[in-house]
């Protein structure tokens, strides 16, 4: 339990980062740069203990689940990812396209009713309830925030609730350390292609900070962020590891102040105070089961 809570933690203050430290070069490196070049560095780093791992299990990818990785690859990183990003370089703040996210835990719910038959319990309702209710805080309609932002931040976070609804139903075999590591490379393999069939400039700005801060997002975020995720979820289970997604809003208020300098108002604590109560009412939906 020690070690789960451990990989949590890493998981939460790697994956807090990710909003804040990208905008950082938002204005020197594309969103499609960001968004591929983290990927294949992150996928880099998880593949080879992925394969190992198939090959210690005796299990066999087949034509079908390469597929399968393809179509969550391209989901994930072309779709949820990607737009993510493109939200983060075109926002006010950062801490409202962070908080907007870390609401996929969320959503999952809806999903994982309509694709895996859950029970809707009250428990999820409220769960709903007040995660739309955080995402409308963020919002804050009434002092103009950057509305195609909070968008493309919920597409986002849908969009990333549906993968891993998909995961859990079509990928039952696979440890996540496995998928993520087959579907992360496919996927940003996919996204190279479109971007060079398009004409997008998939290279960064050659620049010390532009650089560092990719290899930042890449091997700190990507790579090691999601194995301490599979770490804490391997020692504390699939409930453990999702307390990094509890975390995570909680702290990127204050984190986006540390790293670009935005001072966190009223709204931005009361969408969190949302998140946070819908977190609790989704963490506890297995001990209303009982």
């Amino acid at each position: 339990m020690k070690k789960g809570i451990f990989y949590t933690l890493v998981t939460a203050l790697m994956f807090v980062t990710l909003e804040p430290i990208s905008k950082l070069i938002a204005g020197d490196v594309s969103p499609y740069a960001i968004t591929f070049w983290r990927f294949l560095i992150g996928a880099l780093m998880l593949l080879p203990p992925a394969m190992m791992k198939v090959k210690k299990l005796g299990l066999k990818v087949t034509g079908k689940d390469i597929l399968l990785f393809a179509l969550l690859g391209v989901l994930l990183i072309c779709v949820s990812m990607l737009s993510l990003q493109i939200a983060v370089k075109i926002a006010d703040a950062p801490s409202l396209i962070a908080i907007i996210f870390s609401s996929n835990s969320i959503f999952t719910i809806a999903f994982a009713c309509l694709l895996l038959k859950e029970k809707l319990t009250w428990n999820k309702v409220l769960a709903l309830v007040f995660g739309v209710a955080g995402v409308a805080f963020c919002a804050d309609f009434s002092s103009g925030t950057n509305l195609s932002s909070v968008a493309l931040a919920l597409l986002a976070a849908l969009s990333f609730s549906l993968y891993t609804a998909l995961s859990k139903k079509y990928t039952k075999k696979f440890s996540g350390l496995i998928q993520s590591g087959y579907a992360f490379f496919i996927g940003a393999i996919v996204l190279l292609i479109v971007l060079l069939i398009i004409g997008e400039d998939i290279l960064p700005a050659f620049d010390v900070k532009s650089i560092s801060i990719m290899l930042y997002l890449g091997i700190f975020i990507t790579g090691i962020g999601y194995l301490a995720y599979f770490k804490a979820m391997e020692h504390g289970g699939t409930m453990m590891a999702s307390l990094a997604f509890f975390i995570k809003p909680i702290l990127t208020p204050f984190v986006t102040w540390l790293i670009n300098g935005i001072v966190p108002n009223v709204m931005v604590f009361v969408a969190v105070a949302c998140i946070v109560i819908a977190s609790c009412f989704t963490m506890y939906k297995k001990k209303e089961a009982k």
